[in-house]
Formats: C-alpha cells, sequence, structure tokens
C-alpha cells in the first residue's frame, strides 16, 4: 500500500550556470609624491611669486609661508607696543605680504580644484569690514595710538560707542561683513588643508605628484 501510495518524482536537472567573468583588472596610473618643500624654499617661492595668482601650489608651500608671517607678524606686533617704531614696522610687514598671502592662496585653491572667486569673496567682505570699521571711528582713529592709561581708553571706547549708535546702518554692516568673512575663512582653512589634485587640472600640473 505504501509503495503504490508513493508518487514518482520528476526528474531533477542541473541548471547550467552563467559562466564567471573575471573583472579586468583597472588602468591605475603610476603617480609619486615630491618630497615636501622646506620652510626657506616655501617662503622664497611666495616672494618670488608676489604677483602670481595663477598656477598651483601644494600645501607645504601655502602652511610654511602661513607659519611665517604669524611668527613674524606676532614679533613685531609684540615689540611694537614697546616701540612706536617697530608698530610701524609691523604695520608695513603686514601691508608687504598681503599680496603673496592672497595669491598663494589662490593658487592653492587651484591645486584642490577649485577657483579664485572665493579669495574675491574674502577680500569684499573684508573691504566692506574695515571700510564702515573706518567710517565708525573717523576722527578718533588718530587717538588710538595715543591711549595709554585706562582713562584715555575709556573716553576713547565712550567716543566708537557713541558713533557707533549714531550710525547704526555702518554698525550692522561692520559685523555682518565680519561674521561673512569669519565663516568663509573657516571654509578657505578647510580647503586648504585637503590634498593636491593627483593629475593636471585647468590651473596647471600638479607639484606634487609627478
Amino acid at each position: 500500500m505504501e509503495q503504490q501510495n508513493q508518487q514518482p518524482q520528476p526528474p531533477v536537472f542541473n541548471q547550467p550556470q552563467a559562466p564567471q567573468y573575471q573583472s579586468a583588472p583597472q588602468y591605475q596610473p603610476r603617480v609619486t609624491a615630491s618630497p615636501m618643500m622646506d620652510p626657506v624654499a616655501a617662503v622664497k617661492t611666495c616672494f618670488k611669486k608676489y604677483f602670481d595668482f595663477k598656477g598651483r601650489a601644494r600645501r607645504s608651500e601655502f602652511w610654511w609661508f602661513v607659519l611665517f608671517v604669524f611668527i613674524v607678524s606676532s614679533a613685531l606686533s609684540y615689540f611694537g607696543m614697546l616701540s612706536p617704531i617697530v608698530g610701524y614696522v609691523s604695520m608695513a610687514f603686514c601691508l608687504a605680504v598681503l599680496i603673496p598671502e592672497l595669491s598663494v592662496l589662490c593658487r592653492r585653491l587651484h591645486d584642490t580644484g577649485r577657483g579664485s572667486w572665493w579669495v574675491v569673496l574674502l577680500a569684499l567682505l573684508l573691504a566692506g569690514y574695515y571700510g564702515s570699521f573706518a567710517t565708525l571711528v573717523g576722527s578718533n582713529f588718530s587717538n588710538i595710538a595715543g591711549a595709554t592709561s585706562p582713562q584715555d581708553m575709556m573716553e576713547l571706547a565712550q567716543k566708537m560707542a557713541d558713533s557707533v549708535q549714531s550710525s547704526p546702518g555702518l554698525a550692522t554692516t561692520m559685523v555682518l561683513c565680519s561674521l561673512c568673512a569669519i565663516i568663509l575663512i573657516i571654509i578657505l582653512i578647510i580647503f586648504a588643508v585637503k590634498d593636491s589634485n593627483w593629475g593636471e587640472n585647468k590651473y596647471g600640473p600638479s607639484p606634487k605628484y609627478k
């Protein structure tokens, strides 16, 4: 009875498997990174390319020059509080390195594939800030250097507060420009720490990867 109730099972055929193809190896260009630029060479290069806003600059060139400017300007600012002559030298140094700072920043952005319009936007924000600040300070600007005693500082602060209250539009412009400039500087720092594009882009060949 059990043998009669069993139904014959259909035959099982092996399903043909699709052939396994190995993926072709992808072409990997052989590139090598050149050694990091030393501090002296970086500073010399930035001054040599004083007005060069084209081309590309690797991270070592940019950050060594930023460190050089920071150390020298900090030292001059410290000694400038002790001597008016050093204070004028500090101002002259800051003005002298302004253009090479902007040019190397443009080249650093080019090295990551970004345009120079970021620097133009930063320059406009800084111009708006310093322009509104100078307008607010006005005639009190010459009194800033002469304010040495706490009483003089309090009188100067009161005069500047009166200028802000009399010109709320300029004060708002100065605050907005400063806040936008700070945000943009943070963005530019993030861009500046990124590695170079290994290949050639529209701004030229890579200074790092050969």
